[in-house]
């Protein structure tokens, strides 16, 4: 694996956490004054960081192989679809995130399909 790639990743996920998860410690500390409500900010935080990080993961997986080879860009789109699709019907990231990769390499690897 290139070094860019590695960079680029570690890049996107700090702006990534650094999105997520500034404003809801911010928004904690300004409102120290109000009524405690314990740690449910952190739930919330972590729970959309998760979603946001998958997200930018694809991103990060998928720009290396699609300059590559792009008439494989069918296959990220079906395993996008996939993803998104069972995510939303389930609100299961894992089911959600292996199954769009088993589609992924599937289609990748299966379909002799050529844009």
């Amino acid at each position: 694996m290139s070094l860019e790639i590695i960079l680029v990743g570690i890049l996107v996920g700090i702006a990534n956490f650094a999105s997520r998860f500034g404003p809801f410690y911010f928004i904690q500390k300004h409102q120290q004054h109000t009524q405690k409500r314990g740690a449910v900010w952190i739930k919330i935080a972590l729970g959309s960081i998760g979603i946001a990080a998958i997200s930018s993961m694809l991103v990060v997986a998928t720009l290396p192989p699609l300059l590559e080879t792009p008439n494989k860009s069918f296959a990220m789109f079906v395993g996008f679809v996939v993803l998104t699709g069972l995510y939303f019907k389930f609100k299961r990231i894992v089911l959600a995130t292996l199954t769009a990769a088993l589609a992924y390499g599937l289609v990748y690897t299966y379909v002799p399909f050529h844009f």
